[in-house]
């Protein structure tokens, strides 16, 4: 019996893709995080504007709001005047921003991939092949 898309199985499929790509995304975003950390130089942030090209349009949209916004910015700031004396706020926002809304991008794309490839497949399971045609 073939097995399509809407059956709980391809649910777990969807899932399983779309939660890998968040966790490599996230783990990309937390490395980042630790380069710009140990880094000493006051350029370092900017190697997150890989992930603005990667994770289009999501994370743009999340830095513009939390620019607008600001409730981010506040407890950052507060939880890095605790810990590192002020001086990673920046990179602290940065890495909450891409991990949580670049893994989500990237949780959504591979649910979708799954869900395509998977109706793909159906169709493919459904159309007759000539060598399984009979001539009467």
């Amino acid at each position: 019996m073939p097995r399509h898309t809407n059956e709980p199985e391809g649910m777990k499929d969807r899932l399983a893709l779309g939660t890998t790509l968040f966790a490599i995304h996230s783990f990309a975003s937390f490395l980042t995080f630790l380069y710009c950390h140990i880094n000493t130089e006051s350029q370092a942030v900017f190697a997150y504007f890989l992930f603005f090209v990667v994770d289009a349009p999501t994370v743009p949209w999340a830095f513009e709001i939390e620019g607008r916004i600001g409730v981010l910015s506040h407890l950052a700031d507060m939880w890095t005047g605790l810990w590192y004396y002020g001086h990673q706020g920046v990179n602290l926002r940065a890495f909450i921003l891409t991990a949580t809304f670049g893994g989500l991008h990237w949780f959504a794309i591979g649910n979708l991939l799954t869900y395509l490839f998977g109706r793909i497949h159906h169709r493919l399971q459904r159309r007759p092949m000539s060598s399984t045609i009979r001539f009467a």
